[in-house]
């Protein structure tokens, strides 16, 4: 028999200990349901922006579309990934509302080379403010167009973006109608993930990434759980595996569980 487990890569075997990272702000069922209601009457609510009250989630056009690119269309295999974090927070406390550049960005080698195997790229702008209920923020850290055409035509391995802000749009895109992130992202099947808790330090390496979107049908943008798996020691590097299992006689559990205590 053989399993799927997670492992850690490292020569030391005593190095191998894996830190769990619940990535995920909270929304309540209020909240979606005011802004699905909104979208269903078609008004025109925070296109392009971002909603900090709507939790961390998911999508694969601008958050206000009609639904025509669900995220319950996103392939299982690309929702295991290797994470990449790039650290962007020193330059956002300078500039509230930074655009983030091409030329800038290549600054990290993972927007350099296309990773070999399914990447979700984080991008950390040190985002904090999450306690904004029912409002749309518009004055926030994003990308530049420039930058996300050149993940969606250079990086055919990155299956996903995502920032702890609210949204990906900048000042730059945020006007637009079709020059938006999203749209460029979208339409190559690159997926975005905004709202990101980013409050505990990540490695900027080394970390996989379990996403876990609700199956919602009908609606472009969707709640989602996010995880990250990572080494506890820089040197670290958290792979996926094969290990063949024995085919030993699995013992009873009659002893160990008194399943009327359990029931009554």
């Amino acid at each position: 028999m053989i399993v799927y487990v997670i492992s850690l890569r490292n020569i030391d075997e005593d190095l191998s200990i894996i830190d769990v990272f619940d990535l995920t702000n909270p929304t309540t069922w209020k909240e979606l349901n005011e802004y699905y209601s909104a979208i269903d009457r078609n008004w025109k609510i925070c296109v392009n922006c971002g909603i900090p009250g709507l939790g961390t989630g998911i999508h694969l056009e601008h958050t206000g579309a009609s639904g025509s690119m669900q995220p319950a269309v996103i392939p299982t295999e690309y929702l295991l990934t290797r994470l990449e974090v790039i650290d962007v927070s020193y330059i956002a406390k300078l500039e509230r509302d930074l655009t983030l550049t091409l030329d800038v960005a290549l600054q990290w080698p993972i927007l350099k080379h296309d990773p070999r195997e399914p990447t979700l790229i984080l991008f950390k702008f040190g985002w904090t403010e999450t306690n904004l209920k029912r409002k749309c923020i518009c004055k926030i850290p994003g990308l530049s167009y420039e930058l996300a055409e050149w993940i969606a035509a250079n990086l055919s391995h990155v299956v996903g973006v995502a920032t702890d802000a609210p949204s990906l749009e900048s000042e730059q895109t945020r006007e637009m109608t079709t020059r938006t992130v999203s749209n460029v992202l979208g339409r190559s099947g690159v997926y975005m993930i905004e709202n990101v808790n980013l409050r505990r330090s990540l490695p900027e390496r080394g970390c996989m990434a379990i996403v876990m979107p609700l199956k919602m049908l009908e609606t472009s943008y969707v709640p989602t759980r996010l995880a990250a798996l990572c080494p506890a020691h820089s040197d670290g590097l958290v792979n996926i595996a094969l290990r063949r299992t024995s085919h030993g006689q699995t013992s009873s559990r009659v002893n160990e569980v008194d399943l009327y205590e359990i029931m009554n």
